[in-house]
């Protein structure tokens, strides 16, 4: 269209005609050179040596030529070099993080996205998730389209939960549409091992193993190990796991132990989990006996013993009195569990026990529980209980120096040591169920073996892989 138009200029002389083609090569550089230098200074060195070349026809021309025309011309000749010189569109990912007070619009603002946009966005999330609860140090990737100098948001995505994905998508009409979506679980069997020094809390989170798989491990041996007197420093613990688990591998939901072993000065201790034809399941040691008991010794997780069951100096009469109950003192709030299935008897302010629950076992046999700072939510008279539910949380009511559970168990009517009394076993397996659970054990074994291997492995791969420097794939923006 340009070589037609500048054909048509009517000149006083000739010579425009001839230096035309020159011209128009110098102004479509000059044009280049010029539009181009956004998008590369190469084109500005291009057009300076073609108008070196083309000057003196240049100049001859403006003399000759009339100025409008001259300047039509470049006019045309800008709009073809426009044309041809267009920066590409050009895909950034950028990294931001909500800071502390900030809001998710103003995260994005700071970002350098438009207010806008932010509130767009911002206005399409409220649709599928509570904006009050992100927190501070939740990361955003922010897919954005850049061309020249502008900048277009095109897409976000996050994870504000570990089984939550959102994705916020610009529509072609300018607004933004925001998908909830639900993150895959997967379950995985994992295996641990460690040495225990102080607690055996202490020596599972040192290993990696979820704080609630440590404390089911610690329900199920609650039944004939007293963490307090039996637990050593260098004694050790094996545990097997099956834990669901989200796409980064965070934990999700409870895991299940398949089998664990306590190592108490050198004598194994094996629980294995069994799961029955009518969906029940129970713990069995090696020979195949249930570690059930009909009562619970220990029943509050992580306590110590304070005060054994027995004739003591009462710390606050002062005087030699029958201690008819074993004290665990542990920190105020720490759950206490129902140590055996039964009906509450009793839940209320009991004088100097405080607050007191007592559960009926059967007709002989009943526990009762003291010093508690509340009750549980369903913990009333005539209410149905199993063995380790919930039933309060230690305090310091009635007559106490502390926060710590006093525990009693009573056979007919009259106080029995807790951590001495016989318990009966519950089920044992024999004959054809008693093989399946040997070969059963031999599987588990094998299994354990294997996944702690594996986990050397790795290790060892993490320790020998080399660090290799690369830049970075996006930017990561700070909003504070």
């Amino acid at each position: 269209m340009a070589h037609h138009r500048l054909g048509a200029v009517q000149a006083p002389t000739i010579r425009v005609d001839k230096a035309s083609p020159l011209v128009l090569i110098g102004l479509f550089i000059l044009a280049v050179g010029t539009t181009g230098h956004h998008v590369s200074p190469h084109f500005t060195d291009a057009a300076d040596s073609v108008l070196r070349v083309a000057e003196p026809a240049l100049q001859e021309l403006v003399e000759n030529a009339a100025m409008q025309t001259v300047a039509q011309a470049a006019a045309n000749v800008q709009e073809l070099a426009s044309s041809v010189v267009t920066a590409e569109p050009e895909h950034v990912t950028r990294i931001v993080e909500l800071g502390a007070g900030r809001t998710f619009a103003r995260m994005l603002i700071d970002a350098a996205i438009s207010g806008e946009d932010a509130f767009a966005v911002s206005s399409a999330l409220g649709k599928v998730f509570d904006h009050r609860k992100l927190k501070a140090g939740q990361e955003v990737a922010l897919s954005i389209t850049r061309q020249g100098n502008s900048e277009t948001l095109t897409a976000l995505t996050f994870e504000p939960e570990a089984t939550k994905e959102i994705s916020i998508q610009r529509q072609k009409d300018g607004s933004y549409l925001a998908t909830l979506h639900a993150m895959p679980i997967e379950r995985k069997r994992l295996a641990a091992q460690g040495e225990i020094r102080g607690s055996l809390y202490g020596a599972g989170e040192k290993a990696g193993v979820p704080r609630a798989i440590m404390a089911a491990m610690l329900r199920a041996y609650a039944h004939e190990i007293d963490f307090q007197r039996d637990i050593r420093a260098g004694d050790r613990f094996e545990v097997l796991y099956d834990q669901p688990s989200a796409r980064n591998g965070t934990p999700v939901g409870q895991g299940v132990i398949i089998y664990a072993a306590l190592i108490l000065r050198g004598k194994v201790i094996p629980l294995y989990r069994v799961t029955f034809g009518d969906g029940s399941v129970d713990y069995f040691d090696e020979k195949g006996r249930s570690i059930k008991r009909s009562l619970l010794r220990t029943p509050v997780e992580g306590a110590r013993v304070s005060s054994s069951f027995g004739v003591r100096r009462h710390p606050i009469l002062g005087y030699s009195k029958m201690h008819q109950g074993t004290d665990f003192a542990a920190p105020m709030g720490t759950p206490i569990f129902a140590a055996g299935s039964g009906t509450v008897e009793a839940a209320k302010f009991n004088g100097s026990y405080g607050r007191y629950v007592k559960i009926r076992h059967n007709s002989r046999t009943a526990t009762a529980y003291a010093h508690m700072s509340r009750f549980a939510s369903d913990i009333k008279p005539g209410a149905r209980v199993n063995q380790g539910d919930v039933i309060g949380y230690v305090g310091t009511s009635g007559r106490s120096t502390g926060p710590h559970l006093h525990y009693e168990v009573l056979i007919d009517g009259r106080q029995a040591n807790p951590m001495t009394i016989s318990m009966p076993v519950g089920r044992v397996l024999d004959g054809a169920t008693f093989k399946q659970f040997k070969q059963g054990q031999e599987k588990i074994k094998k299994e354990f073996a294997a996944l702690l291997q594996k986990n050397d492995d790795t290790a060892k791969e993490k320790l020998a892989a080399p660090t290799l420097e690369e830049p970075p794939a996006s930017i990561k923006v700070v909003s504070r």
